[in-house]
């Protein structure tokens, strides 16, 4: 790939230089903002790796330079200057419109910027050249004609229990059918329908809809819906009366959630508190929709009787993106918890979000990876009861291990993965004395080359390692193979600008986490929790040593007998 990278640090450059070479990226360097503009206007690369601090002038500057001339040309954001500032440039950058691979603190460059890159090529491979189809705006008039024709459809979107998919409750969603056939989105047609007085018509067909699918929600095992009331209806006196008319028509099938947006609870204060009340002493439950992203969410919770709370899919899309992002998700789950409410989180689409939403104790989830919305015939056909007793069956499982013990015995193979040869053979120590099969390798890279052909139960994996490290490892780990355990450890809890070593690898995907040094009986309470404990009368499994195993002369046991000094 053709990059160009803009520094103003010429000892980085030649650093970064021979790095990139060896990737097989080919890179033009420039100290000054002129000579890049230049470069730029004579030859166009693929990708831009962009230092914020650039002297007198600054990276943020360029971002809106790039914005005007070169959108089309996605960057990477390069800073010494800590998280919290590559995250706030980021958004920056997304809110011109350019496109960011990633960000990525210089005191971790040689471990995060590799994978960075890999991404961008294959972006690059897969970027659609097609033609942009535009449709004409829908009229009013063709609004009113469409809903009198009956083309509003309900759409529901699974909501979970993260732990192991089973579905609890759908999000309902407005869609409308095109005589064409095209579907279009909520996005498409409320704004007109609110701003030409035909919300209220809306809303009534779409409630008619889901009373007419009764008994196939019945056959779902769905235990509530939740619908979006707009705030235009909040308003109106006949709003009581609509939804009466829904909790009837569903009763015995599943019970009614009503989700409201902050900005609507902040609109309308006075109405909004009285429909409330009275919501809530007709038995339907109360959620605060898109929590987050508005300005008056403690105040709508303290006024208003809420009792689930819905985090903005934004949040959760951003988890990753920098430990702040996560840190904040993390506090909004916590204040949700402590408030005594009900935890949705919303935009669910990869197997590490879940896995970190589990940790946090979200009680729902939504997005993608557990579902697109769809209609209740499709809900029914994969969410179908499977017993008398109305317990709903599990959904497509998601790939990769729930948050509790599967209960494996003693058949369990632990791999562990350090290139301190004494902590690999008091580890394997212990780990066959508790009755686990052990494998032990101090390269990494072999170790993924054994787990593409026999992944283990669980890997114990050090975060600090030459060549290749343990946040790599765990990406890897989570392609080739899902279903093992993480144990990520590390005896460094803080690097680089006050970095939280262990709590990025858990948001990178590990199960779990520990820090050096680890006691016996914290080490085996972990693998027990993480793949079960060892079976009675099986405790003498020997240990199986990798192919290149550690050298036996330099290995010791550990100095003295505190337990803790064992890892």
């Amino acid at each position: 790939m053709r990059l160009i990278c803009l520094d103003d640090d010429p000892r980085l450059i030649a650093v970064l230089g021979r790095f990139l070479k060896r990737f097989g990226h080919a890179a033009d360097f420039h100290v000054s903002v002129s000579s890049f503009k230049a470069a730029l206007a004579s030859n166009l690369p693929e990708l831009v790796l962009l230092d914020l601090a650039l002297g007198r002038e600054n990276g943020i500057d360029v971002i809106h330079w790039l914005a005007e001339t070169h959108p089309e040309i996605p960057v990477v954001l390069l800073s010494g200057h800590g998280d919290d500032l590559l995250d706030t440039a980021r958004r920056v950058a997304l809110s011109t419109g350019i496109q960011v691979l990633g960000t990525v603190s210089k005191s971790r460059m040689v471990t995060e910027l590799p994978a960075i890159l890999e991404r961008g090529v294959a972006a690059a491979s897969r970027r659609p050249h097609h033609d942009v189809q535009t449709r004409d705006a829908l009229t009013r008039q063709e609004l009113e004609s469409q809903i009198r024709g009956g083309a509003i459809v309900a759409y529901l979107q699974p909501i979970v229990s993260p732990v192991d998919g089973r579905l609890e409750g759908a999000e309902v969603l407005a869609r409308l059918r095109l005589p064409s056939g095209q579907i279009l989105g909520a996005a498409e047609f409320i704004p007109l329908a609110e701003s030409s007085g035909l919300i209220y018509e809306i809303t009534e067909t779409l409630f008619e809809r889901l009373i007419e699918s009764r008994e196939t929600l019945a056959a779902t095992g769905v235990v509530f819906i939740a619908v979006n009331l707009s705030p235009l209806i909040l308003q109106q006196e006949r709003a009581l009366v609509l939804l009466r008319r829904l909790v009837d028509g569903l009763a015995e099938i599943c019970t009614v959630k009503i989700e409201m947006t902050e900005s609507a609870a902040s609109a309308y204060p006075d109405v909004v508190r009285s429909v409330a009340a009275q919501i809530r002493l007709m038995g339907v439950s109360l959620a605060i929709d898109d929590f987050g992203i508005g300005y008056s969410s403690m105040r709508a919770l303290a006024e208003l009787p809420f009792d689930s709370l819905k985090i903005d899919l934004s949040f959760v899309s951003e988890m990753f993106d920098s430990p702040k992002a996560l840190r904040l998700l993390r506090a909004m789950i916590s204040f949700g918890r402590t408030l005594e409410l009900q935890v949705v989180a919303e935009g669910v689409e990869t197997e590490a979000q879940r896995r970190l939403l589990i940790e946090a104790g979200v009680d729902f989830a939504q997005g993608y990876l557990f579902g697109k919305p769809m209609t209740a015939e499709v809900l029914a056909s994969t969410f179908a009861v499977s017993n008398a007793d109305g317990e709903s069956r599990r959904g497509p499982e998601p790939s990769g291990p729930a948050g509790e013990s599967d209960g494996v015995g003693s058949g369990s193979t632990i791999m562990v993965v350090d290139d301190d040869p004494r902590v690999l053979q008091a580890t394997a120590r212990l780990i066959t004395a508790w009755g686990y099969r052990c494998e032990t390798f101090t390269d990494a890279r072999t170790a993924l080359q054994v787990c593409e052909e026999a992944a283990p139960d669980l890997l114990i994996l050090d975060t600090f390692m030459p060549e290749l490290d343990g946040f790599e490892v765990i990406k890897r780990m989570r392609t080739i193979a899902p279903s093992s355990r993480i144990l990520s450890v590390s005896g460094d809890a803080l690097r680089g600008y006050h970095t939280n070593v262990l709590e990025m690898c858990r948001a990178l995907g590990a199960d779990a986490v520990l820090q050096k040094p680890i006691a016996p009986e914290r080490l085996r309470a972990t693998l027990e929790r993480l793949i079960g404990g060892p079976e009675q009368g099986d405790s003498g499994v020997a240990a199986v040593v990798s192919e290149r195993p550690p050298d036996t002369r330099r290995v010791e046991d550990p100095q003295g007998d505190d337990p803790a000094e064992v890892l």
